[in-house]
């Protein structure tokens, strides 16, 4: 191999371990993004007025018929493993050199705030679909058919962007008339 190529190579292969470090790094403290994500949404719903809610480690929680009632936010409600692809994407496309870095970077910026929003507003149709239908018939519909929708399309909507960021490629444009 000619020394441009094992450089190529090489910087693939770094981009590519940096994506992965992160992503193990997300993987492995997931627990704490999803404190953070409790602590955020308890915020988020209190300001609102939806509900008067407080956070305890990874769990929402607030007053319903007289008790308190809430969710935890678990590995799969969390926001940590949907993360990772962009991060991943992003290092190995920086890595072969087909986007720059600060178009990545972009791109994964945006991608994370998106994934960040889409979770919290699926969290909070949580606490809504409680107050309005009760503790179990509220969590049930909410999460798994008013939550799955609004996490699909989001997710659908953020995969869109993310790839229209990075697939916006700098290349110089043919000038007319050339061949």
């Amino acid at each position: 191999m000619s020394r441009p190529t094992v450089l190529a190579w090489g910087q693939a292969v770094a981009g590519a371990l940096c994506g992965v470090a992160v992503g193990v790094a997300l993987f492995r403290r997931w627990h704490d993004v999803a404190v953070a994500e409790a602590w955020l949404n308890a915020r988020l719903v209190s300001f609102t007025g939806l509900a008067d809610t407080s956070s305890v480690g990874a769990a929402v929680i607030f007053p319903l018929d007289e008790r308190w009632v809430g969710f935890l936010v678990s590995t799969g409600c969390s926001v940590a493993m949907l993360l990772i692809p962009p991060f991943v994407l992003a290092a190995l496309l920086v890595g072969f050199r087909r986007v720059t870095f600060p178009r990545a970077a972009v791109a994964v910026a945006l991608a994370v705030v998106l994934l960040v929003v889409v979770n919290q507003v699926r969290l909070a149709a949580v606490v809504a679909a409680m107050r309005m239908w009760g503790f179990e018939v509220g969590y049930q519909r909410s999460h798994v058919l008013i939550g799955s929708a609004i996490s699909t399309i989001g997710l659908i909507l953020v995969a869109i962007l993310f790839l229209l960021l990075v697939g916006r490629a700098g290349r110089p444009r043919r000038i007319s008339g050339a061949h």
